[in-house]
């Protein structure tokens, strides 16, 4: 299994670096937001599009370097994205209203999941 994941590990170290600076992007807005006395719910969609086009044009023109079909790309990336972006609101409202958890960490929590299978699905459906 090692052999099949290992071509891969390059590529996943861009994923990552890339990853992080979206996740700060997003996260930092999102507290940002928190701080400024904005429901945690509309904090989270807004830093989730702020987090969408960072790392969508990271994804694209760095790690996956694919210059050409800007329009496809973009569209199954919102998919995905959007997809993700319901899931962690789902996932945070249940940790802060149902779990009692802090906003601001619940979120951290809510994107866990979605980094580990995002790679995948950006290298395998997104960016063919």
């Amino acid at each position: 299994m090692l052999q099949k994941l290992l071509p891969h590990l390059s590529k996943f170290i861009m994923y990552f670096l890339s990853g992080v600076t979206a996740a700060v992007a997003d996260l930092g807005s999102y507290l940002l937001m928190l701080h400024l006395s904005v429901w945690y719910i509309l904090a989270s969609v807004l830093s989730g599009v702020i987090g969408f086009f960072t790392a969508f044009l990271l994804n694209k023109y760095f790690v996956f370097k694919k210059k050409s079909d800007f329009k496809k790309h973009l569209g199954r990336y919102f998919l995905v994205d959007m997809t993700n972006l319901a899931f962690i609101t789902g996932f945070l409202f249940i940790l802060v209203d149902y779990w009692g958890m802090d906003p601001g960490i619940a979120k951290f929590v809510a994107m866990a999941p979605v980094v580990l299978w995002n790679f995948f699905v950006y290298r395998f459906v997104v960016y063919v």
